[in-house]
């Protein structure tokens, strides 16, 4: 049927919707689609010049057409009201019902009708279904039941669920990025399970210093050494090199000792330098002088710069037990002066800021500072190993590995009280040093 069709001056209709139609068609050319079979009942229809879409059915020019069309011929859709299939002829859907092609289960609606039926209980289709074939459509619950007990049956759950064997296995041990991503993951909840809350707090510091230590030796130095003599540096700088510090910055003179906290920004860039930098350097330096007094030329170059990286990561790891109770101090005076300013809702505000200030404090001197500690022991390190190496120069590379971390060091500490974004970028031009100094050291050593 198609446009060429509606050559009269009656009535012209569009079929279709909206969206998508076809025509215009004469009355006559539909009726005689209605009468052939060609369009159903619920095929919508505009009249031209009109705005209203209707079934066909619904028309008046076209209902006693489906009315004669029913009478002779029988037509329904299958499926579900928001799916179906057809119209097909009653006597194609007990073809299909007895092929097997059909199922009784299924539902179906006559032409004109909306009431959707099993097709087992529609009159036209029950002999049919009576003789449908024995593929037994009931029992497709029952066979397919069967079929996964038979699937579970026949799964290997132990090689389902754990996926290791013994060639695996083997390389799961050597993966060292298994083990970052697992004792990163795993460790700090350990450490939660101990009830006492210092032993948490030390447990923490100690962690992420080791786990520092772990990641420069096995990824930056791709070191194979052994890892006593680092861990002795780590407690020694600890329990003996910041205690000492202490003990000589009592005999500094007072303005001297308080220079990094000096008013005058000059000042405390000098102060942080001349007195925070070269002092703390000096002390995390101590383990590495021993261990090259002990080895002299027989001290490998990677274990003196690891030394040093583990004696600067002991020291930032004690240096955080200090700070950590500062903060708490901090966070008591904060609630202090909340009272003072506010009363009772001043004291829970200002308890509330110290425990935020507390918390990024514990995570930045856990994670970067540490670190950072690390980097510029590691860099003094380097330059004495260069000292020992060279024979010559010793004089200028000593001064060298102690000017170089103490610049840096106490640049980040000055940048801390001026300009946060600068110190981090000083620790990030620190690493970078640190890096190129390595990548030259085992350029020398070939």
């Amino acid at each position: 049927m198609t446009s060429n069709d509606n050559l009269t001056t009656e009535v012209q209709w569009f079929l279709g919707n909206s969206e998508s139609q076809k025509g215009p068609y004469s009355t006559e050319v539909i009726r005689k689609g209605i009468l052939d079979g060609k369009l159903h009942a619920r095929l919508k229809a505009l009249r031209v010049g009109s705005d209203s879409w209707m079934p066909l059915n619904e028309i008046p020019d076209f209902t006693g057409v489906f009315a004669s069309a029913t009478a002779t011929t029988v037509r329904w859709f299958l499926g579900n009201p928001g799916a179906m299939k057809g119209p097909y002829e009653t006597k194609d859907i007990q073809r299909g019902i007895t092929g097997g092609k059909i199922s009784p289960l299924q539902q179906a609606v006559q032409e004109g009708s909306a009431n959707w039926t099993l097709i087992s209980e529609i009159p036209e289709f029950v002999d049919a279904c009576i003789n449908a074939p024995t593929k037994d459509w009931g029992d497709t619950g029952k066979k397919t039941a069967q079929k996964i007990l038979e699937e579970f049956r026949q799964t290997d759950f132990k090689n389902e669920i754990i996926p290791l064997d013994a060639s695996n296995y083997q390389t799961l041990l050597k993966d060292a990025m298994f083990w970052v991503v697992l004792i990163l993951g795993v460790a700090p909840l350990a450490i939660t399970s101990f009830q006492d809350i210092n032993i948490q707090f030390l447990g923490m510091l100690f962690f992420f210093a080791m786990f520092w230590g772990g990641l420069l030796r096995g990824v930056v130095l791709k070191s194979n050494d052994k890892i006593h003599l680092p861990i002795a540096a780590f407690f020694f700088t600890g329990f003996i090199g910041i205690p000492l510090l202490l003990y000589v910055f009592n005999w500094h003179p007072e303005s001297y000792l308080t220079m990094p906290q000096h008013q005058n920004f000059v000042l405390r860039l000098a102060g942080s330098i001349l007195h925070t930098g070269i002092w703390e350097e000096l002390c995390k330096i101590l383990p590495v002088i021993a261990y090259l007094i002990w080895k002299r030329q027989n001290a490998q170059p990677l274990m003196v710069i690891l030394i040093g990286i583990f004696s600067g990561l002991g020291f930032g790891a004690f240096e955080n037990i200090d700070y950590g109770e500062r903060s708490i101090d901090r966070t008591i005076l904060l609630g202090l002066e909340g009272v003072k300013q506010a009363g009772a809702d001043g004291f829970v505000e200002g308890i509330a800021l110290g425990t935020q200030a507390a918390m990024i404090n514990v995570m930045l001197r856990s994670l970067s500072l540490v670190f950072a500690h690390a980097l510029w022991t590691g860099i003094f390190a380097y330059y004495l190993t260069r000292a020992i190496q060279s024979g010559n120069r010793w004089y200028v590379l000593c001064f060298l590995g102690l000017a170089v971390p103490s610049v840096l060091h106490g640049t980040y500490n000055w940048f801390q009280s001026v300009q946060p974004a600068f110190a981090a970028l000083t620790i990030a031009f620190s690493f970078i040093l640190f890096y190129g100094y390595l990548v030259k050291l085992r350029q020398g050593s070939q």
